[in-house]
């Protein structure tokens, strides 16, 4: 079964400390064309079969000339389409390949024994932390997690969100006729922010929205962000827009 693309984006957004998902697909994307320069068709193919639908060109896409590559050729490729430095692009392609790894097991044994030696360290997942040259912008850009004080004045600027520091959620009661355009304007503020929220339906008339940053499993300030957007989405549709 393939990875979700949001498991698997967030999964990259962890390991290459990026902030948006914008950039973990930007990342994965540049990772997986430099990588299937050095697979062959058959190889290629494994490897799409585990990728989210969104990112399975960026592999069967490419065509391949894996006779002679060398870890370092795939470094440079990297570092030539994500326009990094190498030891960047080394970086990056540890987060995405170790990924794959996580999502396939198996196949990462595979890849690791069919292609060359060298190419095993880069289906480890990095260090912790971005490489020194990356460290003041990634504190910068990340997301920072609400303290309870933070959260609880926060809460009060919104509308009937409940929870704590790893979550909040509202739920509120809407015909299902009027459930398509409320999602559509969540989905729309989901593009806009980079950020995702996780939409449940208890019941017939129900929807419950839930927001947390899962890759710091805390609350922040961009999660925050969303729930007022999707509060705005409510009052529009709730009021026939």
């Amino acid at each position: 079964m393939s990875a979700q693309y949001q498991e698997f984006t967030d999964g990259v957004m962890r390991r290459a400390s990026v902030p948006t998902t914008q950039e973990a697909r930007e990342a994965s994307t540049h990772a997986l064309e430099s990588l299937a320069q050095h697979l062959d068709g058959l190889d290629r193919e494994q490897v799409a079969s585990v990728l989210p639908p969104t990112l399975r060109d960026a592999v069967v896409g490419e065509s391949s000339t894996p006779e002679g590559s060398t870890a370092p050729d795939l470094v440079q490729e990297m570092s030539r389409r994500a326009s990094c430095p190498p030891e960047r692009a080394r970086y990056l392609l540890e987060a995405v390949l170790s990924e794959i790894v996580t999502a396939d097991p198996a196949l990462g044994d595979s890849l690791r024994h069919r292609l060359p030696q060298e190419f095993a360290p880069l289906f480890t997942a990095p260090g912790q932390g971005a490489p020194p040259d990356l460290n003041a912008a990634a504190a910068e850009n990340k997301p920072r997690p609400l303290d309870p004080d933070e959260l609880e004045r926060a809460l009060g600027q919104l509308e009937n969100w409940r929870g704590s520091t790893a979550g909040i959620a509202r739920e509120i009661s809407l015909p299902q006729d009027r459930q398509r355009p409320l999602l559509a304007r969540v989905r729309a503020a989901e593009e806009e922010l980079s950020h995702h929220v996780n939409v449940t339906h208890p019941g017939a008339d129900l929807v419950r929205f839930e927001v947390r940053t899962r890759s710091l499993g805390s609350v922040t300030e961009l999660d925050m962000r969303l729930a007022a957007r999707i509060d705005e989405a409510v009052r529009a549709v709730g009021s026939g827009g």
